[in-house]
């Protein structure tokens, strides 16, 4: 059996001060960097907040857990249309003819009776293409993100829900 002979190509060969060269760069690189970690450890203040008795206040523009005012929505469907990753449930259903006439806090004419309006926030990418189709700005997303779960079945809201639409004195600003 032929053994097989590799020839190293372009590699200068390693000299004894190169070597010496090459842990002297080692050990000064590796001093600067831990000079600078000991720097902030040492001179800077505690960086993160004690979270469950200090919460963070997010900017208003923040895109955390939505909220669908159901008593302004016209059952449009555009949200559900625009939402890429279709986790947003709407039925609805015509209302009768005598049924008497309600109106959004815009002054739209409400012509269908929201029966469903359930958003899966296990599938939600909180992209906010659905907020900014809806015509009467029903849908919002709020500043709460405290909404953990341990299950994928809580993890999806029902807006016509009474403990649901109760988060409407505390997230809607009239």
């Amino acid at each position: 059996m032929e053994s097989i002979q590799y020839k190293k190509v372009n590699e200068p060969e390693l000299t004894l001060k190169q070597w010496f060269k090459n842990v002297y760069e080692a050990v000064v690189t590796t001093a600067k960097g831990l000079g600078i970690t000991f720097k902030y450890v040492i001179t800077n203040s505690t960086v993160t907040i004690e979270y469950p008795e200090v919460r963070e206040e997010l900017p208003a523009n923040s895109r955390s857990r939505l909220y669908n005012d159901a008593d302004n929505c016209i059952s449009c469907l555009q949200c559900s249309v625009a939402c890429p990753v279709d986790c947003i449930y709407i039925a609805a259903v015509k209302r009768p003819a005598d049924a008497p006439k309600i109106k959004t806090k815009d002054g739209t004419p409400i012509r269908l009776d929201l029966k469903q309006y359930t958003i899966d926030t296990a599938l939600c990418c909180y992209c906010g293409l659905c907020t900014t189709v809806c015509p009467t700005e029903c849908l919002t997303h709020t500043t709460d993100y405290e909404y953990a779960s341990y299950t994928l079945a809580n993890m999806k809201y029902d807006y016509l829900a009474p403990d649901i639409r109760a988060w409407r004195t505390r997230i809607v600003k009239d």
